[in-house]
């Protein structure tokens, strides 16, 4: 069985892969792993990667599963990425477009993180007409053939379809970045770089 780790505003990799497998499962009950895609992702801004993480509160006597981890709101860090994204992206030919959907799922308050994460992806499915929402595993489990939990999502080897981004014009193109990314730049279109292989 295919097993994923939950994730905040994933790659088009980890999304890609989800879609290959409709069977898949998210486990929160791994260890939950710091400075990962779990909790952070990464936009182009104009000063080129820009990563956004989600705080988290943290107890140093234990190590908690995914599904454990509260979001810490002692910092306001979901007006901060919001100001974050508007500044990459408003310029982009969907941002508007799509505007409302992300910065009410940002700003809605949920106690845990994968309770945000989940309500990403359930805003993605409906975006894109894909459905990327998968159950989640009632126990850990052993590892998979196809296991995904340890996988550098966000340090990936693998070559995105190029498409237009917002800075192009004076910066290459940088891949494996947020699906935010290629949603504010090519709007419905996106969806073409998680159904396809195509380089």
């Amino acid at each position: 069985m295919p097993l994923f780790p939950s994730a905040y505003f994933p790659s088009i990799g980890y999304l890609k892969l989800l879609n290959k497998f409709q069977d898949a499962q998210i486990d929160l009950h791994e260890n939950f792993v710091k400075q990962s895609i779990r909790n952070r992702c990464e936009i182009l801004s104009a000063n080129g990667k820009l990563k956004l993480i989600v705080p988290v509160k943290h107890d140093r006597s234990t190590k908690l599963t995914s599904g454990a981890i509260q979001i810490d709101y002692t910092e306001r860090w979901p007006i901060i990425h919001w100001r974050a994204i508007h500044a990459a992206y408003a310029h982009a030919p969907y941002f508007e477009a799509y505007e409302s959907e992300i910065k009410d799922c940002i700003l809605t308050t949920h106690f845990y993180l994968f309770e945000k994460n989940s309500a990403i992806l359930t805003m993605l499915s409906n975006l894109l007409d894909i459905s990327l929402e998968r159950q989640y595993s009632a126990t850990y489990l052993q590892e998979d053939k196809a296991d995904f939990r340890s996988y550098d999502f966000l340090n990936s080897d693998e070559e995105t379809k190029k498409y237009q981004q917002v800075f192009s014009y004076h910066t290459p193109f940088e891949q494996n970045l947020s699906i935010l990314d290629v949603l504010f730049n090519e709007g419905p279109f996106a969806r073409n770089w998680i159904l396809t292989d195509q380089k």
